[in-house]
């Protein structure tokens, strides 16, 4: 930066303050910006990029200094390093000019002159003179209709900074890969936890290891007001989703419109009952169009086993279920095989039948049983999960490989809108892919499993190795 206008005496101390910030982000927050007083949390990333942290991940409720931690990593970040690009960005266009924008600028007005003339801000970006192509801060807002909002950054340093980073469509993160690819490049995931699902939340969850993960609550920020906590308990009750994301900054056991919430699934999880052996199945979802085969085992109160394969042709993933069989001491072989009909599936069942293999064939874009509440078997069946679920009965082995995978699948479907007349419906793969989740081929293994009483009304049940299936005495397994 320019500092030829100011006296010997002045370069000098310029000269040094230069240095000590580009050494140090607390110093330029607490000496330059004249911060009072920096939160504990703000101090720790503060430090943590300072020691060569790259990827941070923070959420925490509302008020807690989100927007100005986003507004010192971003001027600093362009002040005192060369050929620099920072991308700062948001779900939305309001989120980024009431709050972002002004607080940049806000902070660039506590720059002293001399700091201050090296920089020139517009309406969406703030450039470093005089090399401005080479050194500045873009403001992009970054929606699934934008997904290039993250792409094409190169530079020597680059910075991403995502404001409300649970509100950022899954596509957005995956086209921005390639803006990290520089050594060196930093992210800055910081925002409110609104959703049990998609790249943020894997950031604080399945992803820790490789995130610097920082919880905030705004029961331990000097910068919320009591009377905002107060309001908030008493308006929507301590343990109400919206204390939990807005004061507690914890996620949700569930998406707003999820099926199964989280925490059916997840107090499941190696619960202390009888694990029944009674109405043992398997479900075979196959995969189509480059997507896994999905594979699971149950009984009437357990899921044993998920894990997906990989086979292109119907073939050898016959072989490889009718193998497992082979494999599988009779005791334990399942009373029913149920196979997704849908592309792939109906070579898959038609010759595991023909093998002698109890198959129950589901074609989930029938229509349900329960057709009054229900436009689809598919909707009926992962309403019938939810239900299993909902018991506080059931039971998952917590040493399945595959169990992190199921539970994210199983919490992640949401239902579709309701038809004209009421009936159920449920958001469907392609949907699910538009929001950059990928195929749910364990969670789809377990819904079909719950599928044979309208199977058998529509004739698909075949003979299998111990005689002919007894369909009238039929229930469905796992229900009394």
């Amino acid at each position: 930066m320019d500092i030829g206008f100011l006296s010997p005496a002045q370069q000098t101390v310029a000269v040094q303050v230069i240095q000590a910030c580009a050494m140090s982000r607390e110093y330029f927050v607490g000496q330059v910006l004249r911060v009072e007083h920096v939160e504990e949390w703000q101090r720790d990333v503060l430090q943590a990029l300072d020691k060569g942290e790259t990827k941070i991940s923070v959420r925490s409720g509302h008020g807690v200094g989100k927007t100005a931690m986003c507004a010192w990593l971003a001027l600093h970040f362009l002040l005192f390093r060369n050929d620099v690009k920072v991308i700062v960005t948001s779900p939305s266009f309001k989120q980024m000019t009431d709050g972002l924008i002004p607080e940049v600028q806000k902070w660039i007005n506590r720059l002293p002159v001399w700091m201050r003339n090296s920089i020139e801000a517009t309406s969406d970006r703030v450039v470093r003179k005089p090399h401005i192509k080479n050194h500045f801060i873009s403001f992009r807002t970054a929606r699934k209709e934008n997904p290039e909002a993250l792409a094409g950054v190169h530079a020597d340093n680059v910075l991403i900074i995502v404001d409300e980073a649970s509100g950022v469509d899954e596509i957005v993160y995956q086209t921005g890969q390639g803006a990290l690819s520089t050594k060196g490049s930093i992210a800055v995931l910081i925002g409110n936890p609104t959703k049990p699902s998609g790249f943020f939340y894997k950031t604080q969850t399945s992803l820790g290891d490789l995130w610097m993960v920082k919880h905030v609550s705004c029961l331990d920020s000097s910068r919320v007001d009591e009377s905002y906590i107060t309001g908030q308990a008493r308006t929507y009750g301590v343990d109400s989703r919206e204390y939990a994301v807005r004061v507690l900054g914890e996620f949700p056991k569930s998406g707003a419109d999820a099926i199964i919430p989280r925490d059916y699934v997840e107090s499941a999880i190696d619960r202390d009952v009888a694990v029944s052996d009674k109405g043992r199945v398997w479900g075979i979802d196959p995969g189509s169009s480059g997507d896994p085969t999905g594979f699971l085992e149950r009984t009437d109160n357990s899921i044993i086993c998920a894990q997906e394969v990989r086979y292109d042709d119907t073939m050898q993933l016959v072989g490889w279920v009718y193998t497992r069989w082979q494999d599988t001491p009779q005791r334990l072989r399942p009373e029913a095989i149920y196979v997704d009909t849908n592309g792939l599936g109906l070579g898959v069942g038609d010759r595991l039948r023909e093998l002698g293999l109890p198959v129950i064939s589901v074609n989930v874009s029938e229509s349900a049983s329960m057709s009054s509440r229900y436009l689809r078997l598919r909707a009926e069946i992962w309403y019938m999960t939810r239900d299993w679920f909902e018991s506080r009965t059931r039971h998952i082995a917590g040493n399945m490989p595959n169990l992190v995978q199921l539970i994210e699948e199983l919490c992640s479907v949401e239902a579709g809108p309701a038809t004209s007349d009421g009936k159920n419906t449920v958001e469907s793969k392609r949907t699910m892919k538009a929001r950059g989740l990928k195929s749910p081929n364990l969670a789809e293994a377990l819904i079909i499993t719950f599928a044979r009483a309208g199977a058998a009304g529509n004739g698909m049940m075949s003979a299998n190795a111990w005689g002919k299936v007894d369909t009238a005495s039929y229930r469905a397994p796992g229900f009394s």
